[in-house]
């Protein structure tokens, strides 16, 4: 019984770890989103925003980042 208990603890604290981690990689794809669009209106209007950004360059490195915070919500849906 104190084995499986044991292995209970184990697993929830991996998963609130890996919550964790999850959550720090969102905060940095959001910070990098608002300094490559000039501000957080991407988050009310997607992937379209990006679109009206001047250079193909900061184009591609917003799709990266909202590309990388959908994997990461469905990660989390998943879990």
């Amino acid at each position: 019984m104190y084995y499986i208990y044991l292995l209970l603890i184990m697993s929830v604290s991996k998963s609130k770890n890996l919550e964790r981690k999850l959550d720090n990689f969102a905060k940095e794809a959001k910070n990098e989103l608002n300094s490559v669009c000039g501000s957080s209106l991407w988050e009310s209007l997607g992937f379209v925003f990006f679109d009206q950004l001047e250079d193909s360059e900061k184009i591609a490195k917003a799709n990266f980042y909202y590309g990388q915070l959908q994997i990461i919500n469905e990660i989390k849906f998943s879990i």
